[in-house]
């Protein structure tokens, strides 16, 4: 019986996820707390480049100053995250980056009317067709900017398309705006991880630029002292990499955080029957009335 229980247990967590399709639009906004939240091994990296190469105008919203992410002290991690993460979106073929500048890790103590207000004003703006986050309904995130910022970016997708809500924008000019889709995602390597409930299948050049995305980060990633003390390990042993001949730590250590991006992204597509994939809790404008999906996945035709 124990062991009927354990193969039905296996069974159900191996279960291959759907495949996701890319929502025809034109604009996509990636809205999160940090400078290297876009294109971290837990998602987005590969996506953003899926959209980006079907045509899609995307930014990122870059909530916090991270002064406290990096070694460089408080003012210059800020202009060095800054920079990275303008470098890694042009990678990604994005269009910019909006930085609005929240103390890092002080988040918590800021209104959240205050942070919800300005990306209601962003998503009225550019108009987009889709947004990316952190998925705040996620089962447990440690981080309170994660928390923040992801209860902030469902409410304002959501009231962005009221037009009682932040009536003043109409003198700007600024109609309300319904997102239709979200790509949600959530950290996996603390907590009870996430339960996704798609895959987008990624191909070559979209994993490729994911990981120059995310080794642009330099200020963070791709640590010299990391690459030496792996080399001396392996020394020890008897063990080399045949890659790191000829490499000096800073190449060695950028070759390292490559192969972790492809091989998060050739796990995640081993998972779901493709060679490389990242997964998502995807919600889409309908998701909340199942018998209207119901009924448009079975009787809408083209025009």
């Amino acid at each position: 019986m124990k062991a009927a229980l354990l193969l039905c247990t296996t069974l159900t967590f191996a279960q291959q996820l759907p495949l996701a399709t890319i929502p025809p639009g034109k604009t996509m906004m990636v809205i999160q707390p940090h400078h290297d939240d876009h294109t971290t091994d837990y998602g987005m990296g590969g996506l953003i480049a899926r959209f980006t190469g079907a045509g899609y105008q995307s930014w990122f919203i870059r909530s916090s100053n991270d002064e406290k992410d990096g070694a460089h002290g408080y003012p210059h991690n800020d202009m060095y995250n800054l920079r990275e993460s303008e470098a890694a979106t042009k990678i990604l073929g994005m269009k910019g980056v909006y930085s609005l500048n929240w103390r890092n890790d002080y988040m918590d103590a800021i209104p959240l009317l205050e942070l919800r207000a300005q990306i209601i004003l962003l998503i009225r703006k550019h108009r987009p067709d889709a947004v990316l986050g952190h998925d705040p309904w996620g089962h447990y995130d440690r981080n309170p900017d994660h928390r923040k910022v992801a209860r902030a970016m469902a409410e304002a997708v959501w009231m962005a398309g009221l037009a009682n809500v932040h009536p003043e924008h109409l003198e700007l000019g600024l109609q309300p705006h319904r997102v239709p889709h979200l790509f949600l995602k959530a950290r996996v390597d603390y907590g009870r991880g996430h339960r996704p409930n798609v895959a987008v299948e990624l191909n070559e050049d979209q994993v490729r630029r994911k990981q120059k995305a995310y080794v642009a980060h330099r200020n963070v990633y791709a640590s010299p002292g990391m690459a030496r003390s792996i080399r001396a390990q392996l020394q020890a042993e008897g063990l080399a990499v045949p890659e790191f001949a000829g490499k000096t730590d800073d190449e060695a250590a950028v070759l390292i955080e490559e192969w972790y991006m492809d091989w998060i992204s050739r796990k995640r597509g081993s998972e779901n029957g493709v060679k490389y994939a990242e997964v998502y809790w995807q919600r889409r404008e309908f998701d909340y009335l199942p018998g209207l999906t119901d009924y448009l996945n079975a009787n809408v035709v083209n025009r």
